[in-house]
């Protein structure tokens, strides 16, 4: 199995880097790319809340919807969600869906009865146990699809340590008894997302006994660097996020810091509390959804740390999947009004992108951090629920103009394959485009009087093209895109290219090849 598992990934590696034809998206999480622009505002996506998709379990009126993780099942093309109804301990439950806004309980009852079942839909249950989102393993490593990383309290663990003298906890189980800190990691594991099973002993955390990050803890593939990476906490009760990375699921590196407040986080007390990750732009880099737990009080700390406030998403992008930044630090998912779903806490856990939308799940409540139990015992309706937001594809950032007409200018780069595509809402304007030289000189059928304009066009895959000229003349030299527009929004660009730095224009223009292996071609 090791062996294959590097054979997958040299095999990845290769075509990743060797495939320079590939079109790959550039996407405006920053102006990176530019080397002006006049009269550009730079703007978060503007995801829109679809009411539609309030949904919570009707088995347990009184319980929420925690962890929500969706994706589209590739034999049947239903919609699937795996969910639970508690924060802990870990409940499990099934729901499907046929257009990913409206949802149903899954009957799993006839395929896998058991005395256990709580409902049809229940799949697991795990005593004393929290978890987070699924991670879809796209290699099967040691043969499971679908993993949920998780911990466990309680007696289980106390148990397992009683009677197993290699345990971390053994000696303080056996001369001291149960402990409220005799917890350890668990993976919740799946080969069809349905049928779920608890796994101990050497897991996630086996080199790290130091190391308890407290839930949610969530997981991405790193295609470039061919990585599983861990989000999580550093500590029970330390609202911080870091990375954790593995090859193999079973030997991990050290966590590294990634997210804490800093100087300017200064509206007051806040953490980080989670992040899933997703990738973006067909390696165009990768999203995450940083949960924001806002502590401001008047009241003074009456626990270990701050326990009671609200909490929302910022933006976080990485280029590389591992080092990521938060952007322009605004809610992206914005509480709802009182009395709504989401007006105290929005807590995305998953992300579908589809052809032309991205849809975002995310618990949604009513009742704030550290009361939610207090409250619900106070109504008559479920207080925690599904949120679906969906978002335009490409569309958590994008370039708009501050007035009338703007224009923007890229760094020089090398086209490889002859097609340029933009993914703009032109509908009531008009985006014009121009070829130059890295000089910034026109080039003869590429200037902006001899374009096909974009106008009164919404599209996410307008084919960029001139008049009477063939990009099909200009690979593999050195040019810069100018795009000039009026009442629009760009969101993205697709093209096989390269960025040039300085050594690749004079090797090209001599010349000579550009390296096989680009670095930091982001």
């Amino acid at each position: 199995m090791r062996f294959l598992f590097i054979l997958l990934a040299l095999y990845s590696f290769r075509f990743c880097w060797a495939d320079e034809s590939t079109s790959r998206k550039i996407l405006f999480f920053d102006l990176w790319k530019l080397d002006s622009w006049e009269n550009i505002e730079l703007r978060q996506g503007e995801p829109t809340w679809i009411e539609d998709c309030d949904y919570h379990d009707p088995s347990f009126a009184d319980s929420g919807i925690y962890f929500p993780s969706v994706w589209i099942d590739t034999a049947t093309k239903q919609w699937r969600m795996v969910y639970s109804v508690k924060w802990s301990p870990l409940t499990l439950m099934a729901a499907s869906s046929q257009d990913g806004v409206v949802w149903r309980p899954m009957s799993v009852a006839a395929s896998s009865p058991r005395s256990d079942q709580l409902a049809p839909n229940h799949l697991l249950t795990v005593p004393s146990g929290s978890g987070g989102g699924v991670y879809r393993d796209p290699l099967r490593t040691d043969g499971y699809a679908y993993r949920i990383f998780g911990r466990q309290s309680g007696k289980p663990v106390f148990e397992r340590a009683l009677k197993d003298p290699d345990h971390h906890w053994h000696q303080i189980a056996k001369s001291e008894g149960e402990k409220r800190y005799i917890e350890e990691g668990i993976t919740i594991v799946s080969n069809d997302g349905l049928k779920w099973e608890v796994k101990t002993g050497k897991h996630w955390n086996w080199q790290a006994e130091d190391w308890y990050p407290e839930p949610p803890v969530f997981m991405f593939w790193n295609m470039s660097k061919k990585q599983h990476v861990m989000v999580a906490r550093p500590g029970w009760g330390d609202r911080r996020q870091c990375l954790r990375t593995s090859r193999d699921l079973q030997s991990w590196n050290d966590p590294e810091l990634q997210f804490q407040p800093d100087s300017i986080d200064t509206a007051g007390p806040m953490g980080m509390y989670g992040m899933p990750v997703v990738p973006v732009g067909g390696g165009a880099g990768y999203v995450g959804l940083l949960w924001i737990f806002h502590n401001s009080s008047s009241e003074p700390v009456r626990s270990f740390n701050q326990f009671y406030g609200t909490m929302d998403a910022q933006l976080a992008y990485s280029y590389d999947g591992v080092r990521f930044f938060r952007g322009l630090r605004e809610p992206f998912l914005k509480l709802n009004p009182i009395p709504q779903p989401g007006c105290t806490q929005i807590r995305p856990c998953s992300v579908v992108e589809t052809d032309d939308f991205v849809f975002i799940y995310s618990e949604g409540h009513r009742g704030a951090h550290g009361r939610e139990r207090a409250e619900q015992r106070r109504s008559n309706q479920p207080l925690a629920s599904l949120m679906l937001h969906r978002l335009r594809k490409d569309g958590w950032m994008y370039l708009a103009s501050r007035g009338d007409w703007a224009r923007l200018q890229t760094k020089p780069f090398v086209l490889r394959s002859p097609q340029i595509s933009i993914n703009a809402a032109a509908g009531y304007g008009e985006v014009q485009f121009q070829l130059t030289d890295e000089a910034s000189k026109p080039l003869q059928g590429f200037s902006f009087d001899q374009c096909a304009p974009m106008q009164a066009n919404d599209s996410t895959n307008y084919q960029i093209k001139w008049k009477d000229a063939n990009l099909a003349d200009v690979l593999d030299q050195p040019l810069r895109l100018e795009i000039r527009f009026r009442q629009a929004n760009i969101y993205s660009l697709e093209m096989a290219h390269h960025f040039l730095d300085a050594h690749d224009m004079w090797l090209l223009k001599d010349g000579k090849g550009l390296p096989e292996r680009p670095r930091f071609d982001y």
